[in-house]
């Protein structure tokens, strides 16, 4: 993506003029659903599990929706849906629930512009174990083989996240969120680094706990998380050329000239109780004790996102054990992987994930 820069603040157009866009076919679908009562519900649980098609007549922002979801742009490879992700199934999900936490997750909330829009919208700061399991639900819906195809789950999930997008907007807007310090509330801008940070700084930071892919299957991933990308409403142009991580930490360089100074109490508050909720799921998981997976999680925020050379920094002693250790984890790991192990790894994987994906569902429904 070329970087030619306005000349203000030297931030490139492109990150500018994304700053104010948002999605305007999901705006005005939550708009027309306001007042559409349990037929728009209904229309668009049809929609979605079975196409505008087997819609009679679907209303005008409904059926503008659907086709854009049910048309893909051409430099999408739909042959990858169906096993395009078995890479990310040869990592462990304990290792996902670290890099998605405390790396992607706190990524979002280092913007700035996001964390004022989701400060604007009030509860997350009170609910942050229900969204970090709704982003959990979400992320390993997407990535079961073929659950991006239209009417499955993963494309329904990501269709249902993208409206969520469009009602925090709304929410945002009438919450004190101010368009004209930050663009748009949840805009092109802060999609795609929403983007970046599930893609680029979670596969980094897995590789920061000696999880790696190789270049193949990074390249395969980047590619399935751009039907994610579609999905989710994201201009094709922003995303197209990113696939490897090269062009992503370019993206991320270019979008990072945007920031201003970090709104640190909307910031830190959000990360505080990400690594609450976080913690208990270590525990749950590997037997961790909150009162060892706190300061290891707020270690790792620091060592995924900032300096480890920070003297003051807690990541500053848990670089070294890292660095000595990563060795160790990946011959453990690449021999856990190796080919003849691998697809009954991947098979394993996935069924814990299902079961995972099932029991989150449980849990959201008892609420």
């Amino acid at each position: 993506m070329p970087e030619n820069h306005d000349g203000v603040g030297r931030v490139p157009h492109w990150v500018r003029r994304a700053a104010a866009v948002a999605d305007h076919l999901a705006d005005e679908l939550v708009e027309e659903m306001r007042t559409g009562g349990t037929q728009a519900r209904h229309d668009l649980h049809r929609g979605l599990a079975r196409g505008v098609r087997a819609l009679a007549r679907p209303a005008p922002a409904l059926a503008a929706f659907l086709h854009d979801l049910e048309h893909p742009p051409a430099h999408l490879d739909p042959d990858i849906l169906d096993r395009g992700s078995d890479a990310w199934f040869t990592h462990p999900g304990w290792v996902h629930a670290i890099a998605l936490s405390a790396g992607s997750l706190v990524e979002v909330y280092r913007c700035p512009s996001i964390a004022a829009a989701l400060a604007a919208t009030g509860p997350l700061l009170n609910t942050a174990g229900t969204r970090l399991d709704a982003t959990g639900q979400w992320v390993n819906s997407a990535l079961l083989p073929g659950a991006l195809r239209p009417g499955r789950e993963g494309y329904v999930a990501t269709a249902h996240v993208r409206l969520v997008h469009a009602r925090a907007r709304t929410a945002a807007l009438n919450g004190g969120y101010d368009p004209a310090v930050h663009g748009l509330p949840v805009n092109q801008a802060d999609l795609l680094r929403t983007w970046l940070a599930f893609t680029h700084t979670s596969f980094r930071a897995e590789a920061m706990l000696g999880y790696t892919w190789s270049e193949a299957e990074l390249g395969g991933l980047y590619r399935y998380w751009q039907h994610i990308a579609h999905l989710l409403g994201i201009e094709p142009h922003l995303v197209a050329h990113l696939s490897g991580p090269a062009a992503a930490a370019e993206a991320g360089r270019q979008l990072a000239a945007q920031r201003q100074d970090p709104v640190a109490v909307e910031a830190d508050a959000l990360t505080r109780h990400t690594i609450e909720a976080v913690a208990g799921t270590l525990q749950a998981q590997l037997g961790l004790s909150a009162t060892v997976g706190r300061p290891l999680l707020r270690a790792l925020v620091t060592l995924f996102h900032a300096d480890a050379r920070d003297r003051r920094s807690p990541a500053r002693l848990l670089h070294p054990a890292l660095t000595a250790l990563r060795p160790a984890v990946g011959l453990g790991y690449r021999w856990q992987s190796r080919p003849a192990r691998r697809a009954a790894l991947i098979a394993q994987n996935l069924d814990l994930t299902r079961a995972y994906v099932h029991s989150l569902d449980g849990r959201r429904r008892a609420r």
